[in-house]
């Protein structure tokens, strides 16, 4: 790749972050290949800094990196809509989003997701987008490492067109958690879906492939990130996932997500028993009643009352909306 080519802007997207940012932003500025300029893209002014420990050394931080922020009200926040304003803050060739709470596992990331670009790119095809591998944090729990170990192996994925039948939902799945866009790519197919509940990532990856390009799983390139959510936090998360999947089902008809669920299960619940772990086997088959359940009246929330939406969904707001 050459020089002129590899700069790229950085949008991470915050709502009231903790130090996690400040470890993140930490790592960025070690990279082997500096980003061109970082964006923060922050919900609710008032809560910036309500849970950075040390304010003052991440304003230096900040101010260091030359870090533009920005402040949205949260009534005005949109997964897709957001980023998108965002992106125009910078003028780079390559944008690379992520979130508040991923932190780069080393500081040759951000030159292994460039790389995807030309190790996958050719004559025929251009790849569109390289995402990162979730590598889970320490305090994760030993289902949520399975889980990752699934979802994110030690080997690069290609996806496209011709992999609709071998690798089903999958083919289509991205995550704007650590995942970088080729500009020009990305503004020609009208950028990311606006007023949506979420799953941007997703509908923008179905829409490039189905136009010829390539989306590339970089496994080399990693950031540590996991969630150790209650069974409530899953059953909203998997609604808002039935919601979105509903709204778009010209996609999502023709590739049930039902399927990867299963192997996932299976993946789990064999890693979990091999390892003797009994009591987390339990709770990851409670666990994924609950997301099974979330998903299921997601899919059905036409029938719902736009309250009981309300109370279910993860993204209240969006429904608030609505109302």
């Amino acid at each position: 790749m050459n020089d002129n080519i590899k700069t790229y802007d950085i949008v991470i997207l915050t709502y009231r972050p903790k130090d996690l940012i400040f470890k993140s932003l930490s790592i960025i500025k070690k990279q082997t290949i500096k980003p061109q300029r970082i964006i923060i893209a922050n919900t609710e002014e008032a809560g910036f800094y309500e849970n950075i420990t040390d304010k003052k050394a991440f304003d230096e931080l900040l101010n260091e990196l030359k870090v533009k922020l920005i402040h949205i009200k949260k009534e005005e926040f949109d997964h897709g809509k957001t980023r998108n304003y965002a992106a125009l803050l910078g003028n780079s060739k390559f944008i690379l989003f992520m979130t508040d709470d991923a932190v780069p596992y080393d500081e040759n990331m951000c030159e292994n997701l460039l790389g995807g670009f030309d190790e996958y790119s050719d004559r025929d095809s251009k790849v569109a987008v390289c995402y990162a591998r979730q590598v889970p944090n320490a305090n994760a729990s030993i289902k949520e490492k399975a889980i990752r170990e699934f979802n994110y192996p030690d080997y690069d994925i290609i996806k496209e067109k011709s992999k609709h039948e071998t690798l089903g939902i999958k083919n289509y799945f991205c995550s704007n958690v650590c995942a970088m866009y080729d500009r020009e790519i990305f503004e020609s197919l009208g950028k990311f879906e606006e007023d949506i509940i979420l799953n941007e990532d997703t509908f923008y990856v179905y829409f490039a492939i189905n136009k010829g390009y390539k989306i590339v799983y970089k496994s080399n390139a990693k950031v540590y990130h996991s969630h150790n959510l209650s069974y409530k936090e899953q059953f909203s998360r998997n609604f808002d996932i039935g919601v979105s999947q509903q709204q778009k089902q010209e996609i999502f008809n023709s590739i049930k997500s039902e399927k990867e669920g299963g192997k996932l299960l299976k993946y789990t619940i064999i890693k979990l028993l091999k390892g003797f772990h009994f009591i987390a086997l339990i709770d990851f088959i409670i666990d994924c009643a609950f997301r099974y359940f979330g998903y299921k009246t997601g899919r059905k929330f036409n029938t719902l009352t736009i309250e009981k939406c309300i109370k279910y969904s993860n993204n209240k707001l969006y429904f608030i909306k609505r109302k």
